[in-house]
């Protein structure tokens, strides 16, 4: 899969793509332009950024929506997961930081970031 560096703003809009269609806020004045900015997108930017994500294929347009292509999908789930990564990350870096404080939690927190430890388990290691 391509590594995509979008703006913000496309980002946004992909995500929004991956909800639900929009219709095109080229085609449609400002009855678009109001269905667009309802879902906190500015319909300016929109009509900006549709060029581009078309050009990238990450969207298409048919009739008068925009719509998400399976590539679009793909790479806006692919974003989803690696910052859930990240997160994970610092979880079980938060978890090794406080080791010398709290050893067994701190252990107990990075295996069940590493997925080694189902939550029932993790909670029941707890103190009571």
């Amino acid at each position: 899969m391509p590594d995509v560096a979008l703006t913000d703003t496309q980002w946004r809009l992909l995500a929004q793509l991956v909800a639900a269609a929009l219709p095109d806020s080229g085609s449609g004045g400002r009855q678009h332009a109001r269905a667009i900015a309802a879902r906190g997108l500015d319909p300016d930017q929109v009509y900006v950024d549709v060029p581009v994500l078309t050009w990238l294929r990450l969207l298409e347009q048919r009739d008068d929506w925009l719509v998400v292509t399976d590539l679009g999908t793909a790479v806006h789930y692919r974003r989803v997961a690696e910052a859930c990564e990240l997160r994970l990350s610092d979880v079980a870096r938060f978890a090794e930081a406080g080791e010398a404080a709290a050893p067994h939690f701190a252990r107990t927190v990075r295996r069940l970031a590493q997925g080694s430890l189902s939550l029932a388990e993790a909670l029941g290691s707890l103190p009571a």
